[in-house]
């Protein structure tokens, strides 16, 4: 303890005396002062350990904070650089995903045959080839014969196709012993245009054999009419021989110039071979085979084959008039639908082009019957076969 060295005064015997002491205790000190003392350092304690804790809170928040602000960051870039991985992604799925439905368009590439088919074989049916109907095969295959002959000849086939009506009338007579399947076949537009059979029944774009016959019949009933019989070799040497076999050869271009177009028809409708593989591709798309099933002619299904006119109705028809072809058409987006936007419009051309093509082979069907019949009326009168045979002797 610190010593404190006073003056003391004393007064004894009249005389000052000055002495050092020292204060070891002081009661104010001890009772008031240092308890006091000791609280304030006690309470600065306190606030000293309070401050130090919120310091290392402040600084653990902060490195929480940070943390979080980094995760967060992180997190950002790996959700960005995910979208835009999915992106591309979802864009080549777009652009290199063969869709569903592309085994259908493998029927585009065989047009250019199956049209081929169809025109080669105007030419076999022109000869006869293709028909089944002994009478009728034997009509289209004789040129020339009397016209009496050809008229005998109609009656009898047409005892074949008779109808409801005639079977009425005639009662069960030679020409006309039962009712046909296909009644009034041979003499009917709509053989050609959309296959004979009963009344009510539906179009068939792919013939079969005996609506094949029925329709070359009619062919043969309205543009190969007889104009007479041909000519022997000593008929053939006088003048008007001569000028009946020129008309003969006139008269025949005229009809096959009228018969074309019904022929060209008949032709389109048979069944093509070129379309069974192609056809079987298509219809392992859903929404084709729903088509197939529903419009597709009995012939087309029984074949699994379509004609050239089927195969055209088809195309366009299961892009149109089908409802399960939108769901084809939802699922393309992007380089997909533009090829089918593509596939669309290169149909449209090649339809055009067939209406071209039709356009062009309709001057010879305005030569059609009527034409032929008057020529056909002006040949007989003029040779009569009794005339013609006097001349050659």
């Amino acid at each position: 303890m610190r010593k404190i060295l006073l003056t003391g005064t004393l007064l004894l015997s009249g005389h000052a005396l000055a002495m050092p002491v020292e204060v070891t205790h002081s009661l104010p000190i001890s009772t008031q002062v240092v308890p006091a003392l000791s609280a304030i350092n006690a309470t600065l304690a306190q606030i000293a350990a309070t401050e130090f804790q919120i310091g290392t809170a402040i600084n653990q928040n902060s490195n929480k904070l940070a943390s979080m602000l980094a995760e967060t960051a992180k997190t950002q870039r790996d959700q960005d650089t995910f979208i835009r991985k999915t992106q591309r992604l979802e864009a080549a799925r777009r652009s290199y995903t063969v869709p569903k439905s592309i085994c259908s368009e493998s029927a585009s590439g065989m047009a250019t045959q199956v049209a081929a088919n169809a025109t080669a074989t105007q030419s076999h049916l022109a000869k006869g080839n293709g028909i089944a109907h002994r009478h009728i095969q034997t009509a289209i295959n004789t040129s020339a014969e009397p016209v009496e002959q050809e008229q005998f000849r109609a009656a009898k086939i047409h005892a074949d196709y008779c109808s409801a009506e005639e079977y009425t009338a005639s009662g069960g007579a030679p020409l006309c012993k039962k009712i046909s399947e296909l009644p009034n076949g041979d003499i009917e537009l709509r053989s050609v245009l959309s296959g004979a059979g009963k009344v009510g029944s539906a179009p068939a774009l792919t013939l079969t054999q005996a609506q094949t016959d029925a329709a070359m019949m009619y062919l043969k009933n309205t543009t190969q009419r007889a104009a007479g019989d041909r000519l022997k070799k000593g008929e053939i040497n006088t003048a008007s021989g001569q000028q009946y076999q020129g008309l003969l050869h006139q008269y025949q271009a005229i009809v096959s110039a009228a018969s074309h177009p019904q022929r060209a028809l008949i032709a389109a409708s048979q069944a093509s071979p070129q379309t069974r593989a192609v056809l079987r591709e298509t219809l392992q798309t859903p929404s084709a085979a729903v088509y197939f099933e529903q419009q597709a002619s009995p012939e087309a299904r029984r074949t699994q084959s379509l004609s050239q006119r089927e195969l055209e109705f088809f195309e366009v028809g299961r892009r149109y008039a089908n409802t399960d072809y939108l769901t084809d058409l939802q699922s393309m987006a992007g380089d997909n639908l533009i090829r089918e936007s593509i596939r669309i419009q290169n149909l449209q051309n090649w339809l055009l082009l067939g209406i071209k093509q039709q356009l062009q082979d309709s001057p010879g069907s305005a030569t059609g019957p009527s034409g032929s019949t008057g020529i056909s009326a002006f040949i007989a009168p003029k040779t009569p076969t009794h005339q013609r045979r006097s001349e050659s002797k």
